[in-house]
């Protein structure tokens, strides 16, 4: 089955080389602590320097944690978005209104703001990127990280809820989310990536390696007990596109799941459990530009919204991990739709918050990070100071998917080429390059490859645009971390990644 886009395990292992799965998850788990070097889901990082009276206060009132992920995102995406935002609510004030008081991002209500460090289970091992095939010391990838926010252990690259042991065997570990639900809560995954993609199956399933996505959609069907699943990827449960066959849609539905494939039949939606699955194959879900007219994908807020809706019928409370799982594949194609993802996200983020301080809503704590920063993304390039935001806020589609396929459907002479950029990027073409005439920039379309391939043209919209990127792979800086309600001053300084899950662990009062 084949694998699209960056940072989907396409490079997937021998199996043979796989660590060999040692044990099941739960009896396992009371020895995690002596093999990682901390305690999985132990209260660690609650103790650390947290009033103790003050988490149990917390313990017995929260019943609500929502865990949010960035997945790529860096500081300059989060300030990439604040200036987008700013200019598309006040072109003529810009930049002035983008003062945080003025032209606040969703994530800046948050009551504690912090940095997070997210490195492997070894910096200092050079192992092979699952997500892109090169050696990658100390850079970590979507599932250690996802894992070590979900579980509280560090972990290899590629590992999907678990560790490898002193033996090399791959054991599984408890998750935040499934204690949650053996205390009696709902759960729930929501994503713009295919629904088993690494950071979400890391919170819910346990395989050697994120590239096991039809063992992932297994996993959820017949062991995970989550009540929403909402993103793409129908493959991985579809028997007509599974190698084995196996018809997991048939079996979601025997054990009570409604299946949903468009943005109006999840909106029909009145009790959990459901599965929505959006994309026909094994995509993820489009770009938020590239979603805006012609499909029937819900938004990422739509998404979020109709969770929380079904996840708050429980009395119990109930856990849920939303992801804007879309940043980092614009990070690894340095296509500059990306500061439209992170705003998409942040609007997310917004209706968490929004749910959470509800006076209807039960304590809730909201926890909203990345899992690692990709393309070393950056704000100004080649000696200029300055962005072009009114460009940026222009476009409307993505160069890898929205454009470039536009391209290669319509384009066969010069004509077209202005075409395709004025309708489908909302760009005309002779702002893209002011710095060459129009015979250099029209001399190599066969017209030629000049804007047919996506290094061409991406590379020349984010010259125009003066945003630029280090790396078509994850970086190893800090990323931002913030929280809301109970425990969230725990957040409000540098943490480590495994520090999350203990403390909405002991905020939801469960271990």
């Amino acid at each position: 089955m084949s694998r699209n886009n960056c940072c989907t395990g396409s490079i997937a292992p021998d199996p043979d080389s796989l660590p060999p799965i040692a044990t099941e998850r739960r009896s396992f788990i009371k020895g995690v602590g002596a093999l990682t070097g901390g305690a999985a889901l132990s209260g660690r990082a609650a103790a650390d320097d947290t009033d103790e009276e003050s988490n149990a206060d917390s313990a017995e009132e929260c019943r609500n944690a929502i865990m949010f992920i960035h997945d790529g995102m860096g500081p300059t995406q989060v300030t990439g978005a604040r200036y987008l935002k700013a200019y598309q609510e006040d072109a003529e004030q810009f930049p002035l209104n983008a003062d945080p008081s003025e032209t606040p991002l969703h994530m800046d209500r948050h009551e504690a703001h912090g940095t997070m460090t997210v490195f492997p289970d070894d910096p200092n091992e050079v192992v092979i990127d699952s997500a892109a095939g090169a050696t990658s010391p100390g850079a970590i990838d979507c599932a250690a990280s996802a894992t070590g926010i979900g579980a509280g252990v560090k972990t290899y690259n590629g590992a999907i809820g678990g560790i490898r042991n002193e033996d090399g065997e791959f054991v599984p570990v408890e998750t935040i989310l499934e204690a949650a639900s053996d205390a009696g809560l709902a759960t729930g995954l929501v994503t713009t990536t295919r629904i088993t993609h690494a950071t979400p199956a890391a919170f819910a399933a346990h395989v050697p390696h994120r590239s096991m996505e039809d063992e992932i959609a297994e996993q959820y069907v017949e062991n995970a007990d989550v009540d929403v699943l909402l993103g793409g990827g129908k493959a991985h449960f579809d028997p007509d596109q599974r190698e084995d066959g196996r018809d997991l849609l048939g079996a979601a539905e025997e054990q009570g799941y409604r299946i949903v494939e468009t943005d109006e039949e999840l909106a029909d939606v009145d009790e959990s459990p459901v599965l929505g699955l959006f994309t026909e194959d094994d995509s993820h879900l489009n770009y938020y530009l590239d979603r805006q007219s012609g499909t029937t994908q819900p938004g990422l807020v739509e998404m979020t919204e109709k969770a929380l809706d079904l996840l708050s019928q429980n009395d119990e409370g109930f856990f849920i991990m939303v992801e804007a799982g879309r940043v980092d594949h614009c990070g690894h194609k340095n296509d500059p739709a990306i500061l439209d993802e992170q705003l998409e996200g942040d609007r997310a983020v917004g209706t968490c918050l929004d749910f959470a301080r509800d006076d209807a809503t039960a304590p809730t704590s909201v926890v909203t990070t990345a899992d690692h920063e990709c393309g070393g993304f950056s704000l100004g390039r080649d000696g200029i100071y300055n962005v072009d935001y009114e460009m940026i806020d222009a476009l409307e589609a993505s160069v890898t998917e929205g454009i470039v396929p536009a391209i290669d459907d319509d384009v066969e002479d010069v004509t077209d080429l202005q075409e395709v950029m004025s309708e489908v990027a909302g760009i005309e073409l002779e702002d893209v390059d002011r710095n060459h005439s129009e015979a250099d920039i029209y001399r190599s379309i066969d017209l030629g490859p000049l804007y047919a391939e996506v290094p061409a043209l991406r590379d020349m919209l984010n010259r125009q645009m003066l945003i630029d990127f280090t790396s078509h792979g994850h970086t190893g800086v800090d990323v931002p971390l913030y929280a809301d309600g109970p425990n969230a001053e725990f957040f409000d300084r540098a943490r480590d990644n495994t520090d999350i899950a203990d403390v909405m662990a002991d905020a939801l009062g469960v271990k």
